[in-house]
């Protein structure tokens, strides 16, 4: 009795060692793909973390096809992208308090909305509108060459820090006040 048991024990052990094993691989394999990153914003005042991946065009068309006009998007691939505010800050005057959010955009021909949501679910595949802490608007500014590679990043203009997003031969900034 002790044998069969054993045998069942370590049977289990080798199926769930097996699935276990080639998640891990699916996502090794698909991050490959779409490497993680992370944009970073410091100053005396703040510091923000984005945590996303890097999808690259390929020769596709990125906005209005892949990515569609209208419908939300996780900004980014793979897991959920998430932005950790070490303090307050301000978006068009409106206020989103430190912590950790989930982005993710409504990306439109001339303007995308971007969206602060308090849910971050494993995957960026969910997204709870009832969950939104903050939607800005931003404007879309077409770029004379192309971003091969989806990129977040910070910059400073007009004295200020701006959220950059440019993917394909897009880019749309929010600028943004500490509070």
């Amino acid at each position: 009795m002790k044998r069969k048991l054993s045998t069942a024990v370590l049977i289990l052990a080798v199926i769930v060692g097996g699935i276990v094993g080639v998640q891990q691989y699916q996502l090794y394999q698909t991050k490959q793909y779409s490497p993680a990153e992370i944009a970073s914003y410091s100053n005396n005042a703040i510091n923000i973390e984005v945590t996303y991946s890097r999808p690259f065009k390929k020769d596709r068309e990125i906005f209005g096809k892949l990515v569609p006009y209208g419908k939300w998007w996780r900004t980014g691939a793979n897991e959920a992208t998430t932005i950790q505010l070490s303090r307050d800050v301000s978006f068009s005057g409106k206020t989103l308090k430190a912590g950790l959010y989930s982005l993710v955009t409504i990306p439109g021909e001339t303007e995308w909305q971007i969206i602060f949501n308090n849910q971050i679910h494993d995957w960026g595949t969910v997204y709870t509108p009832e969950d939104d802490e903050l939607r800005v608007i931003a404007k879309v500014e077409e770029l004379p060459e192309v971003v091969e590679q989806f990129t977040i990043d910070f910059s400073e203009e007009n004295g200020g820090p701006v959220l950059i997003m440019a993917w394909d031969k897009i880019k749309v900034s929010t600028p943004f006040k500490v509070l």
